[in-house]
């Protein structure tokens, strides 16, 4: 079995976005680490993304003859704020885990809390449907 990435970001109730919900913050998810497309830093975040998490990835909608319209899901991002500075090191041990480690669940848990690695301090894991709209010349 693969090793997982389990996100808490905060407690699973009456206010947690639904299948068909509009809004972006989900409180839990967990990903195989196979998923994992890339691990990215900005001041205080490491951003993570994971491809096969949402409901569609590929290019949905129509087309007329003047554009093309096309609706997708963006692969699922997992926000994590670090403390300032930490930002390397935080990837660095992310990666060290998922490579190194023999656990199977590596848990960021925002409501315990509880951090497989130093420096994290909040979770955000956004899923959301994006409308492009390509015009022809």
């Amino acid at each position: 079995m693969s090793k997982w990435l389990y996100f808490h970001a905060s407690a699973i109730d009456s206010n947690s976005v639904t299948h068909n919900a509009s809004g972006t913050d989900v409180d839990f998810g967990a990903f195989p680490t196979e998923n994992l497309t890339s691990i990215m830093a900005i001041e205080d975040q490491v951003h993570l993304r994971f491809k096969d998490a949402a409901g569609f990835e590929t290019g949905i909608g129509g087309n007329n003859r003047d554009a093309a319209t096309y609706e997708t899901m963006e692969q699922v991002l997992v926000k994590l704020t670090v403390a300032e500075g930490t930002e390397h090191s935080v990837v660095s041990d992310i990666l060290g885990i998922i490579t190194k480690s023999n656990v199977g669940v590596i848990k960021f848990d925002a409501v315990t809390p509880s951090w497989p690695v130093s420096n994290v301090t909040e979770i955000v894991i956004i899923r959301n449907i994006k409308t492009y709209t390509i015009a022809s010349d």
